[in-house]
């Protein structure tokens, strides 16, 4: 996964409440030894404020800001976009004739994401990305993607960069458009729905 930028200031605001959290248990944790009498051999070091803040961002990071509760107090605005996503394309190649079915993976956590994109002919997987969060018709996901074509592809598609900005709607719906770039120069729409998740899907 590569890390990706957000247009809130979540990132500025959630680190220092980590912080000041990590403080307040490494103090505690001293008062809970002294309280029992107890001290750590020398070649042991006492929970520091930075190793409780180590382990509360790396938790944060990878499973509490999905936590509805902490989406609205508003400490995270970003969407959890992780899921599989099914739906289609259509490309300026044919003229936007034929609807080309995709399979959407995206792997998220707070501070880094990847979303792979697979259809019949190729395999592409991003390498840059944003989520715009202060959209007002939804937040935006903003990514440019390394394409590689599948072995059975047409001798034309050959290895390319592009760009994609797709619009959430109501948590459950991506789409928008997509350019390619250097020999291929088309350009198209994707849209696609996330799908249940299973336990297996997991």
């Amino acid at each position: 996964m590569h890390d990706y930028s957000v247009d809130s200031n979540e990132r500025r605001i959630v680190p220092f409440l980590l912080a000041a959290l990590a403080i307040l248990s490494a103090w505690a944790f001293s008062r809970f030894l002294a309280g029992l009498h107890l001290s750590a051999p020398w070649w042991v070091d006492a929970p520091s404020s930075m190793g409780f803040y180590g382990t509360f961002y790396a938790l944060f990071d990878k499973h509490l800001w999905r936590i509805r509760l902490i989406r609205r107090l508003g400490l995270v605005k970003v969407p959890d976009l992780e899921g599989r996503w099914l739906g289609s394309l259509t490309s300026s190649f044919d003229d936007h004739a034929k609807h080309r079915r995709l399979e959407v993976h995206i792997f998220q956590t707070w501070t880094q994401i990847v979303i792979v994109v697979k259809t019949a002919d190729s395999r592409s997987r991003s390498c840059v990305a944003a989520i715009r969060v202060a959209e007002p018709d939804g937040p935006a996901l903003i990514y440019q993607y390394e394409n590689e074509p599948q072995a059975s592809a047409v001798k034309a598609l050959h290895i390319h960069y592009g760009s994609a900005m797709l619009q959430l709607s109501d948590e459950s719906l991506l789409s928008g458009d997509y350019y390619a770039g250097r020999d291929r120069w088309t350009n198209g729409r994707i849209s696609c729905r996330r799908q249940p998740s299973t336990a297996s899907a997991a």
